[in-house]
């Protein structure tokens, strides 16, 4: 079964905040990426994370994301995240997982002063944000980026989301 993903642009006033995470071998990343309802880049991020759970990764991309959107005066957020679990996680009233306690509660007191969606994206629709996290992995400190900072293979990938490219996954 195919499934067609693509990105789509946030609705004024709103922002767009993708987020991701990304665990390697012996490394791991965070990573992501804001943009306004005229797909303008406005910031993006990426930054290095000791080796841990998918999950936790996960969280950090959104806490860090959700600190600049504080940061940069961003009040309206529509948030997409590939981590279904952590979505899950977020929306639930009670808390099963001690380990995640006090990240999970970070994130709900940062959504707390926002007018904010939080959605499923599939990552081929969430390009930017897994490049952005596996960068982060890479790399010795957290990086933030302008538009016209932004490394050659992301303008790439935000070109191609401009664009409206369709993905295609497969189920």
């Amino acid at each position: 079964m195919e499934k067609i993903v693509r990105w789509v642009k946030s609705v004024f006033p709103f922002v767009k905040m993708n987020s991701d995470g990304s665990v390697g071998s012996n490394m791991a990343g965070m990573g992501g990426i804001i943009r306004n309802f005229k797909r303008d880049v406005l910031i993006a991020f990426a930054g290095p994370l000791h080796h841990c759970k998918v999950l936790f990764v996960e969280m950090m991309g959104l806490s860090y994301g959700l600190e600049l959107c504080y940061r940069m005066g961003f009040n309206n957020v529509a948030i997409e995240v590939d981590a279904l679990s952590l979505i899950h996680l977020i929306r639930k009233n009670t808390m099963s997982d001690p380990e995640f306690f006090y990240n999970i509660r970070k994130i709900k007191c940062l959504l707390d002063g926002l007018n904010f969606s939080l959605n499923h994206i599939f990552r081929e629709g969430n390009a930017c944000a897994d490049f952005l996290a596996k960068k982060g992995s890479q790399i010795n400190g957290v990086e933030e980026f302008s538009n016209i900072t932004l490394p050659q293979q992301l303008r790439g990938l935000v070109r191609l989301d401009k664009l409206g490219i369709l993905y295609i996954r497969y189920i």
